[in-house]
């Protein structure tokens, strides 16, 4: 019986950005396709384990004040297991705007504080039931994927849940 999985990766993932799973003695490798919540799935489990990537606090920061960033917290709290994954720490969260990735004379503009950014996490942990990850970089945000997704698979596998 083969047991292996296969990861979706959401087409609106462009390269070079984004994770790419090579096939190992677990997983299929990663295939792209279209996934209705986050940007990552497991095949077969779209409706179980979702994964949303944030690769910049300047990307989630402009993420925070867009009125469909509620529509796509709505969305996750509909998936069992959901995820936000962050490419950046948490003192990258703390430090905003001072941490952003951007020339000083855009900074100088940026209107979203800290405390706000702070808020929308809680309300993500706290009001949609989504598991909140600040990963510190990219290769750690990939490894920390691929456990989720993994274990999603195991934990179906083993019990049959969906």
């Amino acid at each position: 019986m083969n047991n292996k999985f296969t990861i979706i990766k959401d087409t609106r993932e462009k390269a070079p950005y984004g994770w790419s799973f090579e096939p190992n003695a677990y997983c299929e490798g990663t295939i792209i396709d279209t996934v209705k919540t986050g940007d990552y799935t497991v095949e077969g489990l779209e409706n179980y384990v979702c994964i949303e990537r944030k690769k910049s606090i300047d990307e989630f920061a402009h993420n925070c004040i867009e009125k469909r960033w509620q529509k796509c917290m709505q969305r996750m709290s509909k998936i069992r297991h959901s995820y936000i994954l962050f490419e950046f720490s948490w003192d990258d969260i703390n430090n905003y705007p001072k941490s952003a990735k951007v020339p000083d004379r855009v900074r100088k503009k940026l209107k979203v504080p800290a405390g706000y950014i702070r808020k929308v996490i809680y309300t993500a942990r706290e009001d949609y039931n989504i598991h909140v990850i600040a990963c510190g970089d990219k290769y750690m945000a990939e490894q920390v994927a691929y456990r989720i997704l993994r274990k999603s698979n195991e934990l179906y596998l083993r019990r049959g849940i969906v």
